[in-house]
């Protein structure tokens, strides 16, 4: 599955490649700070993890490119659980007892149109497809402060059940091989869909990206 879906993603390069006056290779990698927006997202709070790849850029002219990425990134979000908040009566806002990270581990293919502003910055923007290859979960207690500590750790296999959406950025070049990428992205696909009516929920992202291209 996975192979095929490579391949179908240097087939879709070729092209592109061949309408394009001048190509550049390069690495990519830096933070995403990610979380869910929408239905059932009460007390959910955002993830700080990271991505790396590689890109293409295919120059169309000195205003207009188009640049194909290939990425391992972890996204997800984390919630804090207070036992006694749950369990008691009369419940008091106490110190949370452990915390509950969802890492979603995702091949993304964002597909960047970039218009340059002048010689040093550009903006960009284009859809983004992400395959999901799993989904951790981590639970940890803080400190040990129950009589039980609970560290628990869980990983299944994401199917690659496919992520949508769009993401916009600014691209500024710090050097001529070094650039740095800040980028939001929207996932356009309801996560929840099937789970009940009415109900939608969508990944979101901040990523801050270091290239480095080679010429």
């Amino acid at each position: 599955m996975k192979g095929a879906f490579l391949s179908a993603f240097l087939f879709l390069l070729f092209p592109i490649s061949a309408a394009s006056q001048e190509s550049r290779f390069g690495l990519k990698g830096g933070l995403n700070y990610s979380t869910i927006a929408g239905d059932l997202t009460e007390g959910i709070n955002p993830r700080l993890s990271g991505h790396i790849g590689v890109f293409v850029n295919f120059e169309f002219s000195n205003q207009f490119s188009i640049q194909p990425e290939l990425l391992y990134s972890s996204e997800g979000f984390r919630f804090n659980t207070d036992l006694a908040f749950i369990t008691t009566a009369n419940p008091q806002v106490n110190e949370p007892d452990f915390t509950t990270a969802v890492q979603f581990n995702y091949l993304s293919i964002p597909v960047m149109a970039q218009f340059e502003l002048n010689d040093r910055i550009a903006v960009e923007f284009g859809p983004q497809f992400a395959f999901l290859l799993n989904q951790v979960t981590k639970i940890k207690n803080f400190d040990g402060r129950d009589a039980q500590s609970l560290n628990e750790r869980e990983s299944i296999s994401g199917n690659f059940q496919l992520d949508y959406g769009a993401a916009i950025g600014v691209l500024v070049r710090i050097t001529d091989r070094f650039s740095a990428s800040p980028r939001f992205y929207l996932g356009l696909r309801n996560r929840l869909n099937g789970a009940g009516a009415n109900l939608q929920n969508y990944n979101g992202a901040l990523q801050l990206s270091v290239n480095y291209t080679f010429l």
